[in-house]
């Protein structure tokens, strides 16, 4: 079956979004939720490089839409802020509330996933999306 920018996003939003539920549910010890954490800020980390520096840079040298790009990058500020608040709350020891977190990358990824990755199957050429395949493999296997 043949490989989508889709189809791999959505393993990579499967990817976070499963540690995020790991971090949520170790809540009641901070410091197993501090480990999950700090794996999931890692996790995400490298999916934002992934976007940002991969599939945006791709896009956009193909005449992409930079309106979405430009709300994308400001949505993954609003998450790197909310990360920050939490990072902060458990340094101080202090349960975290994750809620707002959650239903930002909620809906950013439900854009993503539905919207944005499909226009990128539709309008990219066979070579950019394989150049995509080829540096997030790089990325995710290091």
């Amino acid at each position: 079956m043949k490989n989508t920018i889709k189809k791999v996003m959505d393993k990579e939003h499967e990817r976070v979004e499963k540690i995020l539920e790991e971090f949520e549910n170790s809540l009641w010890n901070l410091k197993l939720a501090r480990e999950i954490f700090n794996r999931f800020d890692w996790t995400l980390e490298k999916h934002f490089f992934i976007e940002e520096k991969i599939i945006f840079t791709i896009y956009n040298s193909s005449d992409g839409e930079s309106e979405d790009l430009n709300e994308l990058v400001k949505e993954h500020k609003e998450i790197i802020w909310e990360i920050k608040k939490i990072k902060d709350n458990l340094d101080r020891g202090v349960r975290p509330s994750i809620a707002k977190l959650k239903g930002i990358h909620k809906a950013h990824s439900k854009f993503e996933d539905e919207v944005f990755y499909p226009r990128l199957d539709d309008e990219l050429s066979e070579d950019e999306k394989e150049l995509i395949f080829e540096r997030v493999e790089e990325v995710v296997r290091g």
